[in-house]
């Protein structure tokens, strides 16, 4: 074999990440579809952002790089949801912070725990060697990607 046979291009090796992401992106959200879960992928990713913090609303909106009036708009849904509250900053009374309330934490956890168990269907397959490679790159990845929200 030659250097060009072994070696993938970096594109390829892109367009495969991007094209494995969003195969498990549709593992996860057809089976939170047929679940009855009622969340949406971009509300789920705002819970998981939300987890991180407490947030102001400016730092939500440049994280997600939306605009102040959008990430208030599905900040205010997801309180609608009871899964936020707004609270207001100790340390500087003029700040609103975000945070989960319980349900929310319990509605992230429960999403996760679901997605989760969909692939690891899907991986069922794969063999303790195939996990391993599979799991060592996945943390190369995450490493050269920076870290996770």
């Amino acid at each position: 074999m030659t250097e060009t046979t072994t070696r993938q291009a970096p594109q390829a090796v892109t367009t495969e990440l991007v094209d494995v992401v969003n195969l498990v992106a549709q593992v996860i959200w057809a089976d939170m579809r047929r679940s009855g879960q009622a969340i949406e992928p971009t509300q789920w990713a705002t819970l998981r952002l939300i987890a991180a913090g407490p947030w102001t609303m400016s730092e939500l909106a440049r994280h997600k790089a939306v605009s102040l009036p959008t990430m208030s708009k599905s900040v205010d849904m997801l309180a609608r949801r009871g899964w936020v509250d707004r609270f207001v900053d100790e340390a500087d009374r003029r700040q609103t912070l975000v945070r989960l309330t319980p349900d929310g934490r319990e509605v992230l956890a429960e999403c996760r725990r679901r997605a989760e168990e969909s692939v690891e269907r899907k991986l069922a397959g794969l063999g303790e060697r195939e996990r391993d490679v599979v799991t060592a790159t996945l943390r190369t990845l995450r490493a050269a990607l920076g870290p996770a929200e």
